[in-house]
């Protein structure tokens, strides 16, 4: 049964029908190749044959249809008659009417059709009139049905005598049915002359979905998943031929028809339909293999016009040439532009290619394209298929296309364009040393550790210092810092130098400044170099030049080695630090400088306020520009600057995202800090093990190492082994201390030294330790570094001190933004004044409390609320009681409401009743609406990230 050809059938029927009648005519089929032609041919015969002839009312019966077939074939062109005797000499040798069908005229007829085939004799034109009268004869008695396919691959013969017979086919109840192949040359006009006289043209049309479906179930014995349909129907574009084949190919291959097949099949090239389409396309004059070849090259959407300049054909020979391929349904329509039909035809072109066309076609393609002002990323699509050498302006459309893919957002694109130039670019050259520096601007927003390898090879290549100082300064200083040392050497020669290079001397100025910067940044484990940072500052003036980026970019450099050596005071550098970020644009283009440093400045500082909007800009910059590092350092800046805010949860979310945007293999030195410091908060040492060996075993840079032991040293904790914790902190706060990092916030070693030993009841070691950390912290200035080591002192000493440390922590850390800290030491005040001072513990758990709701700091402001008590903590706050804007809080982070109740050890039901008190109150219906609802009550300001998953929330221990 034949699938969405009930149209054809029925036209071919009532011609059947009137034909019994004793009105002929000629039917022909017409498609392109696998359209299922032959399979309609067939079908009209079965109808012929099955087509009722019994007396009509008040008419003698009809003749019986006798179906004659023959098959064309170009073999047999040149057998004179070859496919009238396929059709004409069955009916002879059956011996039915044989005698009266030639009689007369006929005659000769039946002597030619029992003559030898073989035989060199000519047909003459006493023979055409005997079959033809042959013919007529045989309709005397019964329907005479004609079926011939591939009429366009008949013999000239046959073509004169079908010609002749179709001109009397109306006056005699004769059926002639033919197929015709679109787009094959023996098809076209003049060559198939009977074809002007069918009176139905049939064009069957591609199968649909529910047509795919049922050929799927037929073949494969199942029925398809709706993806495995729409995947064969896609890769066939609905031809039956086609699609028989692919069928075939997946049940010899035991493809099930499942959602999970669907990419296989749209990749399947069956090779009995690449052999048939091979076939086929060998058949074809010159100019439509060159056109196939063009498209093949030229891809999907090319422009008509510039496949026939490809192929090399004029206006005539092109549009011909894409018309038949066209009809044999090989190149279908996209937009303005044409494109190869389907897989099959692109592999078997691509058998029929020479490499050394290819090659040539390829070039050929560029060149026409970009002659024609294509996208710089099309014309580098072709030099780069190709493996031929490029001459001096395909580089250059490489380079201009690798610069627009930056520009676009799209450095990984633009790597492998300014790679394949290199392949013919003189290796000792200076352009070779320009594609390098290049190929390094692109590499370092996905692989800054190969750009540093191409900037060294370029640096020998490299004429004058300011080309080297310019290569110099497209690496980004904050890659993992053991890659860069090596490069010292090189920007201090190169700064030696500069003074003698002709450039303008602001321009020479930008560059010194620049290369000075660098240079402290890489010396920042060199304590003399640290010791000299105060000293610069100093020769910099009270209020330095912000204007110049190179004097910004110095004043970062020394800012933070003067911060990681605690040698000025945090409050002077901290406002050098917001100086700096008053006038730096707020872009993705900062990562490739040294400004990075200074969110660790204003972090150390505990100077925080209005950074995350200036970081926010930043990232929205990376993310339009695609660059995977930029968007890495950027996270990890706003990792540290959620830390000191006490915002835990968002601070774990952007570490933990920064190392997966750029990959561990790539880490920056400030995702490192980042992570090693959000794993020492959270005391979760496992946050660092996403980092490869290669950096956690580190010994080039000794303060990664450090910081990375102190993370073990946590492990030893948690693995209930305090002397071997102790050890490694101390181990760390040797080598940071030999290093020349003091600052108690940036490296707190003795901190995490001095907490392990009073836990051990080494309480005066731990004293000691203490004391020595909260003189470098009062030192050092900065509130939350203060209030913690007050809070730390007064833990280690107890007794009668403890409130007057307490008090003294809460007092400074007022002015601190880490509201974890003062969260966490107003409640350990609150717990130590409470018998003697109740009004003051209870002032300090409200605030306590509040802090801890604002900050997603759940077991503190649990015990706040158990301390304080059910009535006093539920005060309304804009609507809302503290303990139900918490739990707000929570849900819309993304907790469940077991997650929220085992944080705040309370019951499932009492989190439940909390959030349908904020449901009524803030007119919701659920937490779809209740994130908007706080955010416009003022009540939540939304993070921009989803909480972790409730197993991941790790206990929030005090500061």
């Amino acid at each position: 049964m034949l699938l969405e050809r009930q149209n054809e059938l029925t036209v071919a029927a009532e011609a059947l029908r009137l034909a019994a009648h004793g009105n002929g005519s000629m039917v022909v089929i017409s498609g392109p190749p696998g359209i299922g032609k032959s399979a309609v041919l067939s079908e009209i015969g079965e109808l012929a044959a099955r087509l009722t002839t019994g007396p009509t009312a008040g008419s003698a019966a009809l003749p019986r249809p006798l179906v004659m077939r023959a098959y064309a074939a170009p073999a047999e062109r040149s057998f004179a008659l070859g496919v009238t005797r396929q059709l004409l000499e069955p009916v002879v040798k059956s011996g039915t009417f044989v005698g009266r069908w030639s009689a007369g005229s006929a005659r000769p007829a039946l002597g030619f059709l029992q003559g030898d085939p073989e035989s060199p004799r000519q047909h003459t034109a006493t023979t055409v009139r005997a079959l033809l009268s042959l013919v007529e004869n045989m309709s005397q008695d019964r329907t005479p049905v004609l079926l011939i396919d591939d009429l366009h691959w008949s013999d000239a013969g046959t073509l004169d005598w079908l010609e002749q017979l179709v001109q009397q086919v109306p006056q005699r109840g004769i059926l002639v049915a033919a197929t015709v192949c679109e787009g094959e040359p023996a098809a076209e006009p003049p060559g198939v002359r009977p074809l002007a006289a069918a009176e139905h043209t049939l064009f069957p049309a591609p199968l649909g979905p529910a047509a795919v479906d049922a050929l799927i179930l037929q073949h494969l014995g199942t029925p398809a998943e709706a993806e495995f349909t729409a995947a064969c129907h896609a890769a066939t574009r609905g031809n039956p031929l086609h699609l028989v084949s692919l069928l075939q190919e997946c049940r010899s291959r035991g493809i099930a028809p499942v959602a999970a097949g669907a990419s296989e099949v749209a990749a399947l090239v069956p090779p009995a339909l690449r052999r048939r389409l091979l076939l086929g396309l060998q058949d074809q004059p010159p100019s439509v293999l060159a056109a196939a070849r063009a498209l093949q090259v030229l891809g999907d959407g090319a422009e008509p016009q510039v496949v026939g300049e490809l192929a090399g054909l004029d206006g005539v020979d092109r549009e011909t040439a894409l018309w038949r391929l066209r009809r044999l349904t090989l190149v279908v329509r996209e937009g303005t532009g044409l494109r190869l039909a389907h897989q099959a035809v692109h592999e078997v072109i691509e058998d029929t290619m020479p490499p050394g066309e290819r090659n040539r076609l390829h070039l050929r393609a560029a060149a026409l394209l970009r002659y024609r002002g294509h996208a710089p990323e099309r014309v580098a699509g072709h030099l780069l298929a190709s493996t031929a050498p490029l001459d001096d302006e395909s580089v250059a459309a490489l380079r201009h296309a690798a610069d627009a893919a930056v520009r676009g957002g799209a450095p990984e694109t633009a790597a492998p364009y300014l790679r394949r130039a290199l392949l013919d670019v003189p290796p000792h050259s200076e352009a070779r040393a320009e594609l390098l520096v290049q190929l390094a601007t692109a590499e370092r927003s996905f692989a800054p550790s190969v750009a540093v390898r191409h900037i060294t090879q370029a640096l020998p290549l490299l004429s004058g210092a300011r080309a080297r100082a310019e290569a110099l300064l497209t690496l980004t200083p904050v890659a993992t810092g053991a890659t860069l040392l090596s490069l010292e050497d090189a920007m201090r020669q190169t700064a030696r130098e500069l003074p003698a290079a002709e450039m303008r001397p602001s321009d020479r100025r930008l560059l010194e400044l620049r290369l000075e910067a660098r240079l402290h940044q890489l010396c920042d484990l060199d304590p003399s170099v640290l010791a000299s940072a105060a000293d610069r500052l100093a020769g910099l003036g009270g209020r330095p030049e912000m204007t110049n980026p190179g004097q910004r970019e110095l004043l970062v450099s020394l800012t933070y080695t003067a911060t990681v050596s605690a040698t000025l005071p945090a409050a002077q550098l901290s406002a050098l630090a917001s100086r700096v970020l008053e006038h730096e644009p707020a872009s993705a283009a900062h990562v490739h400088t040294v400004v990075p440093l200074v969110i660790p400045v204003a972090v150390t500082a505990d100077s925080v306020t209005g950074l995350m909007s200036w970081l926010d800009t930043a990232l929205a910059d990376a993310e339009r520009r695609g660059g995977r590092v930029e968007q890495s350092v950027v996270l990890s800046e706003q990792a540290l600057v959620l830390l000191a805010q006490g915002r835990l949860t968002a601070a774990r979310e952007r570490a933990v995202r920064a190392l997966s945007v750029s990959g561990p293999e790539e880490a920056s030195t400030l995702s490192i800090i980042a992570s090693v410091m959000v794993a020492l908060r959270t005391r979760e040492p496992d946050l660092v093990e996403a980092l490869p060996e290669r950096i956690r075993g580190m010994h080039e840079h000794c303060v990664l190492a450090a910081l990375l032991v102190m993370v073990r040293g946590m492990k030893a904790e948690r693995r209930h082994e305090p002397g071997m914790a102790v050890e490694h902190y101390l181990d760390a706060e040797y080598a940071l201390d030999r290093a020349g990092w003091r600052n108690p916030v940036l490296a707190p070693a003795a901190y995490w030294a001095a907490r392990a030993l009073h836990r051990m009841g080494e309480s005066e070691r731990a004293e000691h330790l203490a004391e020595r950390h909260l003189e470098q912290a009062r030192a050092w200035g900065a509130p939350s570094g203060l209030g913690r080591a007050l809070a730390l002192q007064a833990s280690v000493t107890g007794g009668s001190s403890a409130p007057r440390l307490l008090r003294e922590a809460a007092g400074v850390l007022e002015a601190s933004g880490d509201l974890l800290t003062r969260a966490s030491v107003l409640l350990r005040l609150a717990e130590a004044v409470a018998p003697r001072h109740r009004a003051e513990a209870e002032a300090a758990l409200r605030t306590s409390h509040e802090l801890a709701v604002e900050c997603g700091a759940a077991r503190i402001a649990a015990r706040a609320q158990e301390l304080l008590g059910p009535a006093a903590v539920g005060v309304p706050t804009r609507g809302l009681t503290s303990t139900e804007r918490m739990v707000a809080r929570m849900a819309v982070e993304g907790l469940t409401n077991q997650a929220i109740a085992d944080a705040l050890g309370v019951s499932r039901r009492a989190v439940e009743k909390h959030l349908t008190n904020c449901y009524r109150k803030m007119s919701t219906s659920g937490r779809a609406g209740l994130a908007s609802a706080l955010e416009d009550a003022g009540l939540f300001e939304s993070p921009g990230t989803q909480a972790p998953p409730a197993e991941t929330i790790r206990p929030q221990g005090a500061a």
